[in-house]
């Protein structure tokens, strides 16, 4: 996945009364953006505080300050946002701003995929499919995979086809497998165009 898609993925929905904020923000109007959010997230709104943590975050228009984007994406996460509470177990993970806590990472990563957010739930997939934090769990991983590749998300669509590829946590389907690394790779996961020509190409061989 391409940085900006990664990074369009990471916006959460905006506050309902100013969508100028994400057309700003999508357009790399950042100044505009920052001005839109900044008085939201000062009144507690949990959407401009998740947007304005990914400011911080990546350092778009503000200096980059790990702290706080912490301290915004806490904010925003307490309030039960799917996107700050995943942007959350990120920086306990990594250590970016904030002591590193695998603990910390493996409940707000949770709460995220529990909340609906796609990234959480493809996170929460990565994690029974590796076994860190959690048993191991092939079956678990697809459930989460799944779950996010129907909310758009173009890794957990790439996790969701190798799995029915390999058969992993799912029947073997080579026809289920092509469908989503299909939509994975129209959606921008740049692994899923190469390992759908594999996987045709295997097709192929075994019809001959």
């Amino acid at each position: 996945m391409s940085g900006a898609v990664a990074l369009f993925l990471m916006i959460p929905a905006v506050a309902a009364d100013e969508p100028g904020g994400l057309k700003a923000f999508r357009a790399g109007d950042y100044e505009t953006a920052f001005k839109i959010w900044k008085p939201l997230a000062d009144k507690g709104d949990a959407n401009a505080q998740c947007d304005l943590g990914i400011m911080f975050q990546k350092g778009l228009w503000v200096d980059k300050n790990p702290a706080e984007a912490f301290r915004l994406f806490q904010l925003s996460a307490e309030k039960g946002n799917g996107q700050a509470q995943f942007q959350l177990a990120q920086m306990y993970a990594k250590g970016w701003g904030v002591p590193q806590s695998y603990t910390s990472a493996l409940m707000w990563t949770q709460k995220s995929a529990d909340g609906g957010d796609a990234d959480g739930a493809n996170r929460m997939g990565w994690l029974y499919d590796e076994g860190y934090g959690v048993q191991k769990d092939a079956k678990q991983a697809a459930y989460w995979y799944a779950l996010a590749a129907a909310k758009g998300n173009p890794d957990a669509a790439f996790n969701l086809g190798m799995a029915y590829e390999k058969g992993s946590g799912v029947r073997k389907d080579n026809a289920e497998a092509a469908k989503w690394l299909k939509l994975a790779a129209t959606q921008g996961n740049t692994k899923a165009q190469a390992e759908l020509e594999a996987l045709q190409h295997k097709d192929e061989l075994t019809k001959k």
